[in-house]
This record gives C-alpha cells, structure tokens and sequence, in this order.
C-alpha cells in the first residue's frame, strides 16, 4: 500500500515514537511518501529550533527526507485543495492549509494518508486514512 506520512508522523519518527518507527520500518521504502509541504514543515521546524540546536535538527530532518520519496504539489493538486479548502470555509469548519494541501497531495496520488489527526482529515470525503499510533 503506498501512503503519504502526514508531518505529525514525521515527527514522531524523527522523536523515536517506537511504535511509529517500528510501523514505518515495516513498509517497503517504496510504499511511503512525503509531500513537499511536509518537506517544509519538517525544515521549518528544524530552523525554528533554539540556536545550540538548530545544525543537529536540521541534519535529523535532512537524513530522514533523503529516506523518503517526495511528492510535488502542483497545478492539479492546487485546484483540489481549493476545492476542500472553500468546503471547508463554506460550511464554517476551516482546517489548517497545511493540512488541506496534504490531503489533496493524498487524493491527487492515491495515497493513504497516515497521521495522528484524524479528526480533521476524515473531513475530506474519499481520503483514506491511517493512524499508526
């Protein structure tokens, strides 16, 4: 099965969470993606670590993008996510934009989405969905 890793696991991988490392290790190299947008929110958050340890979490965060493939996120993934993103603010239940990108990243490719934040992304109709923890 190929699956999109939603940043939240990213993270947990990265923080040694055993049972999401042990889930991951358990799939084919192949089989697991990333979205740019995790890509960014994964260097975002190593930049934004305190200063004496930036370099040491910007190289965890490097080692563990080079594992993984990284899907772009373009033209035909920019006018899903539109759509998600006006149901959303149409029916007053607005969602993180990160979230609403990956989401249609994981609809565009026809990926599982594996996160901890299942809550919101089972707003988005025809996402399949995984939580590894």
């Amino acid at each position: 099965m190929k699956r999109i890793l939603d940043t939240n696991v990213c993270i947990d991988v990265l923080r040694g969470r055993t049972k999401v490392v042990d889930r991951l290790a358990a799939c084919r190299p192949k089989d697991c993606f990333i979205s740019v947008i995790t890509e960014f929110e994964l260097f975002q958050g190593a930049d934004r670590a305190p200063e004496a340890h930036r370099a040491e979490e910007h190289a965890k965060v490097t080692r563990f993008v080079a594992s993984l493939q990284i899907l772009p996120f373009d033209s035909a993934c920019a006018r899903i996510a539109a759509g998600l993103n006006a149901g959303r603010l149409n029916q007053g239940t607005p969602i993180s934009i990160t979230d609403v990108f990956i989401a249609a990243s994981g609809l565009f490719y026809q990926r599982t989405v594996v996160t901890n934040n299942t809550k919101d992304f089972r707003r988005f109709e025809g996402l399949m969905l995984e939580d590894w923890r």
